[in-house]
């Protein structure tokens, strides 16, 4: 468990605690540079992993049975990790999102904010979004696929508490708003029960509302790290 209470660096003016040597990250730290593989099933199956070169740096993967899939990489730094990814999502109303971003997490403790027995995450980046959403036409009397794009900011926050040597609550909440009209918030909450010191296994329950529609998932994973 990791509580940022390490040596101080300054980063663009900012004293910024840096985790002491020695200490172990847990596994759902999203600032945790590690290579991992694993599997999902919501209403489909999933397959994730990373790939980490070194201490810092690692490239980030998924794909569904749908197709549904994204790639990118992560860089971390000093104040906390920085991820840039790509991917697409398609939702139950037809309606399909391809997405670019680039985002970082960053701990509430290393900028001195005491979170108690809590680990906090502030997250926060740039997307550009493009894709068709479901729009009820009055002259068709049907549902057709309009195409949109927008460049949008989110913010939001990310928070893990164990609660024995074994279990872990997780919560996230993250809120967007772009242009043309584009907004959405995401929420979610779950538990991860630690096999072992490298295999964990997960329930995540989330929802997602945005201009291009919403989703329901209850997450069951599995992931090994190596």
């Amino acid at each position: 468990m990791v509580n940022y209470i390490g040596k101080i660096v300054l980063f663009g003016g900012l004293a910024l605690a840096l985790p002491a040597a020695g200490q172990e990250k847990l596994a759902e730290d999203p600032t945790k540079v590690v290579t991992r593989i694993g599997a999902q099933y919501s209403d489909e199956l999933t397959i994730s992993g990373s790939l980490a070169f070194g201490p810092a740096t690692k490239i980030n993967a998924r794909v569904s049975e749908s197709g549904q899939w994204s790639l990118g990489g992560s860089y971390l730094f000093s104040f906390g990790i920085v991820n840039i990814a790509a991917g697409k999502n398609e939702f139950d109303n037809g309606s399909v999102q391809t997405r670019y971003s680039i985002g970082s997490f960053v701990p509430l403790s290393a900028l001195g904010l005491k979170t108690g027995t809590w680990q906090v995450f502030t997250a926060f980046g740039y997307g550009y979004t493009e894709g068709n959403v479901a729009s009820f036409d009055l002259d068709l009397s049907e549902y057709v696929l309009v195409p949109i794009s927008s460049n949008s900011g989110y913010l939001g926050l990310f928070a893990i508490k164990p609660l024995n040597e074994r279990l872990t609550f997780m919560t996230v909440g993250l809120g967007t708003k772009g242009s043309d009209d584009y907004s959405g918030y995401s929420v979610g909450a779950g538990l991860s029960y630690h096999l072992t010191e490298r295999d964990t296994v997960s329930a995540f329950a989330t929802y997602v509302d945005n201009t291009f529609g919403e989703e329901e998932k209850l997450t069951i994973g599995y992931r090994r790290e190596f």
